[in-house]
């Protein structure tokens, strides 16, 4: 039984490529001599002198065509898929905001019982005091030793 030529392996590999590229996006599968070339590890010139060049091009049409028939479908496709991402987005952020609220209020409630005003809550806080260096002041409180 004789072996199959490596043309005959190569136009398989090419053929088979672009049966599957023609069915994605040109950004998935590039259908350019070069371009399927480099994927399918063959040279440039190898594809030009089996005349697979003819099969890429016609290829690359028929993927445009149909990136252009599904594109419109896609569209809407797309903006539903996004509407619903944003309206999940949305309920989680509701759904925080209902347990920020019963936090506070827990806290509100927290406060009254231990005797604290809870409307000191929400005071904003005093900025310290800096009219004394404490500069060369150790964490104790006391100055550094020199020895």
């Amino acid at each position: 039984m004789p072996r199959k030529s490596k043309e005959e392996e190569i136009k398989s590999s090419v053929l088979e490529y672009l049966a599957i590229a023609e069915t994605h996006t040109p950004e998935e599968h590039p259908l350019d001599v070069r371009a399927v070339a480099e994927i399918l590890k063959i040279s440039p010139t190898t594809l030009y002198k089996y005349q697979l060049d003819e099969e890429i091009h016609a290829a690359e049409q028929r993927q445009r065509e149909h990136a252009k028939i599904s594109g419109k479908t896609l569209d809407k496709h797309d903006s539903a898929a996004v509407i619903r991402d944003l309206k999940m987005a949305l309920e989680q952020e509701r759904e925080q905001k209902k347990n920020l609220v019963a936090r506070i209020a827990i806290m509100e409630a927290n406060a009254a019982r231990l005797g604290f005003d809870p409307e000191e809550m929400y005071k904003p806080l005093l900025k310290p005091v800096r009219t004394v260096s404490r500069a060369g002041k150790n964490n104790n409180g006391g100055t550094q030793r020199k020895y």
